[in-house]
């Protein structure tokens, strides 16, 4: 709000939006009032006055798909390639000498 002012908007109209005893805020639980006129203004101030406020949270289209228990319609992924436990040069290629006497 303090941006806005500074920037000459009318902050004061968009807050308006929220006022109506009909508004979605104004509907539920007590218990969850505080946050969902919290919501309410964070959607009356960040969305445009010419439309309208929406009636429920925003969604996430990249979280609802991550959350999506719909049949997944891509191709399966093919594992990453592993990688050696060892670097290369440290990898052994041969068996190690025999140390000591030779039987």
């Amino acid at each position: 709000m303090h941006r806005m002012a500074q920037q000459g908007v009318p902050f004061a109209a968009y807050l308006a939006r929220i006022a109506p005893d009909t508004a979605a805020w104004r509907t539920g639980p007590p218990s969850g009032t505080s946050a969902r006129l919290l919501l309410a203004t964070h959607h009356a101030l960040t969305t445009p006055l010419d439309q309208a406020l929406p009636t429920g949270p925003r969604v996430s289209t990249t979280a609802a798909r991550a959350r999506s228990t719909a049949p997944d319609t891509a191709p399966p992924k093919q594992p990453a390639p592993t990688e050696p436990a060892v670097p290369a040069h440290r990898q052994q290629t041969a068996p190690a000498p025999r140390q000591g006497r030779g039987r």
